[in-house]
């Protein structure tokens, strides 16, 4: 049986279109340093008459990484078709089963039923990661019935993760990011707000938007700090000089570990205090698992961690 994949191996994910000439240099040649993972895109990133020129340069690649070998030396690839038809017709290109799975655009109720037929005939060891980006996406109303539709067992144990379309939502509100602004400066910050509050207690992890700006990062970093702070576990980037940013942003603080590791061990009082805050196992669980897994991919940034032994609080902070 295919081991889970844990969507922390994402990182940061980097979109490229699909005629890029150099596909097989970033997948296999480590052309890109400490790329984790890797989008070939067939949809917004091409014309129209771009498309055959895409599919066949695909075709290509796939005959390079056929059979599917060394996966765990290269980044994980997903492939986003145009639509659903599309999708089914890339499901019989030679070697397909040599990627890790695909990104489903466009993904709501109303498109709901045509994606799950091509999960249901997809490769049984892909992953799905379904593109929240369409006006109904605004609704919260109806994101709690996609969120419904998604516990059906024949998808749900498929889906990595969720991506939140940031410029496609922006659109629908006529809106485009600011270079000078983060994300949760304008409305979508309510909107990846929202999709959280929903969609993780539903049992979905999220992705963030792009920043589209990667000239100067100091206003990336600042939005992936908020994307953390929402749950948010990696983000999209459409320059290889992004990918550095969100990765070191990614290392865990070395006192959120250790406040973690005691978290979780089971010999640990109820409720006591560390580096002066109160840890309480029973609500802070969930934290402590994430802190855990994401140390495991990208490591600790390195601080002084007290050795003073953690204390039974014998009242919570009046």
């Amino acid at each position: 049986m295919t081991p889970t994949l844990s969507p922390y191996r994402l990182g940061a994910t980097l979109y490229m279109p699909a005629t890029r000439p150099d596909l097989l240099d970033v997948i296999l040649h480590q052309k890109i340093a400490d790329l984790r993972s890797m989008v070939i895109c067939l949809e917004d990133s091409l014309r129209e008459d771009e498309v055959i020129a895409g599919l066949d340069n695909l075709q290509q690649c796939l005959h390079e990484l056929h059979p599917p070998n060394e996966r765990d030396s290269r980044p994980l690839v997903f492939i986003r078709p145009r639509h659903p038809r599309m999708a089914h017709d890339i499901l019989t290109l030679d070697g397909i089963d040599s990627i890790d799975g695909l990104v489903l655009p466009k993904f709501d109720n109303h498109s709901f039923a045509d994606w799950y037929s091509v999960v249901q005939n997809a490769p049984p060891h892909w992953m799905f990661m379904p593109t929240l980006e369409t006006a109904q996406v605004l609704d919260e109303r109806a994101v709690r019935q996609l969120c419904e539709q998604l516990q059906h067992e024949g998808i749900k144990s498929r889906i990595l993760a969720l991506r939140i379309g940031g410029n496609d939502l922006l659109s629908c509100l006529r809106l485009r990011t600011h270079h000078a602004h983060t994300l949760y400066d304008g409305p979508l910050g309510h909107v990846v707000a929202m999709l959280v509050t929903h969609c993780v207690p539903a049992g979905f992890n999220l992705t963030a938007p792009v920043f589209e700006y990667f000239q100067d990062h100091s206003v990336l970093q600042a939005e992936f700090q908020r994307d953390l702070l929402h749950g948010l576990v990696g983000k999209t980037v459409i320059h290889p000089s992004q990918i550095a940013v969100i990765q070191q942003a990614l290392k865990v603080d070395s006192r959120d570990y250790e406040a973690a590791r005691r978290i979780l061990d089971d010999s640990m009082p109820a409720v006591f205090q560390f580096n002066g805050a109160m840890c309480e196992p029973a609500t802070h669980h969930h934290w402590a698992v994430q802190i855990m897994e994401r140390a495991t991919y990208f490591g600790c940034h390195l601080h002084t961690v007290s050795n003073v032994q953690p204390h039974i609080c014998p009242v919570i902070f009046p």
